[in-house]
């Protein structure tokens, strides 16, 4: 069954400059070591009409629907909120790694600090307070966003669960891909 609250990332695939202030923005906010990323850019050089151009993926945790993570933890310290929002308790993790394994996107880490696993949770305490998250606020372009997932797919249809770099995954991610320039 899907979830109508659902909370997601939304990105603007064609606005992206590949700017990489998204990271920054998450590395300062979550205080992060500077070899620790929770939301990374990833470039792929297309063909667009006879040129090749950059374009960019600005992607951190997916918070899935069926989260690897959430399935392969022994120590169970993934839950999934009710607006779809998967966190990691890192007081009980273990640091096994496989959830670091299991996630088919890269967003899990391990804390060299501590030796446990580490990711995005979409900023909860900004969330909670109505507020978006550092990664969305740090964007200079205003690419990238929060929504409900479902809500948005089915009002437009620039909105889709597919773009460059991104597509459907047995783990239902929860980001969306908006086709239209601003």
């Amino acid at each position: 069954m899907k979830n109508k609250h659902q909370l997601g990332f939304v990105f603007r695939q064609e606005n992206c400059v590949g700017c990489q202030a998204c990271t920054i923005a998450c590395q300062i906010h979550n205080e992060l070591p500077e070899d620790v990323r929770f939301r990374k850019v990833d470039r792929f050089e297309v063909k667009r009409d006879d040129d090749m151009v950059d374009v960019w993926l600005s992607h951190s945790c997916m918070h899935c629907g069926n989260p690897a993570c959430l399935m392969v933890c022994p120590s169970q310290a993934y839950t999934i909120r009710n607006d779809g929002l998967v966190v990691l308790d890192r007081e009980k993790c273990t640091g096994c790694g496989l959830c670091i394994n299991a996630c088919p996107y890269d967003a899990v880490v391990m804390l060299k600090t501590d030796g446990k696993a580490a990711k995005c949770n979409m900023c909860i305490e900004l969330i909670d307070q109505g507020l978006k998250p550092a990664c969305v606020d740090g964007c200079p372009v205003k690419c990238l966003d929060t929504d409900r997932i479902e809500q948005l797919l089915t009002q437009s249809h620039t909105v889709s669960k597919e773009g460059i770099g991104y597509g459907h995954c047995i783990t239902k991610p929860n980001m969306v891909i908006v086709k239209e320039r601003l």
